[in-house]
């Protein structure tokens, strides 16, 4: 039984490392493209995962990409400005993607100061945004 559970929690571990992807999309550029609900354990996760791959990849930027997910609860929405704020202190800057009215009315309620991250509505704002802004080459 103890195997059992030991592998079942391996899975689940692999599982959700497997759904916080760090997509590098330029040397200096990464995207986290979140699909489905996130609940206060999968957003630690995508916390503790997205952070570690942004750093071993030596990102300078990251889009955390939120139009695949359906709803945040306010536990939620405080830890992606945690992310945010952590990600800044190791001076990778983060953009914000898709995110929802029903998101933003949840982050403004609890206070959360989102003006130091850019914030767009879709995924190809930001990338636009940052090819206009950065110089940036294809490796």
């Amino acid at each position: 039984m103890e195997d059992y559970e030991y592998i079942f929690t391996s899975q689940q571990e692999t599982i959700l490392e497997l759904g916080t992807p760090v997509i590098r999309v330029d040397k200096n550029i990464g995207i986290i493209p979140l699909v489905g609900e996130i609940d206060t354990y999968r957003a630690s996760k995508i916390l503790e995962t997205s952070l570690n791959k942004a750093s071993e990849m030596e990102l300078e930027w990251i889009i955390l990409d939120l139009s695949g997910v359906p709803i945040i609860d306010t536990m939620v929405a405080n830890q992606i400005f945690q992310l945010g704020e952590t990600f800044r202190l190791l001076d990778i800057s983060m953009i914000i993607t898709g995110m929802r009215p029903e998101i933003a009315q949840t982050s403004i309620s609890l206070g959360l100061d989102f003006s130091r991250m850019k914030t767009f509505a879709h995924l190809y704002q930001a990338m636009h945004y940052l090819r206009d802004n950065l110089t940036i080459t294809n490796h």
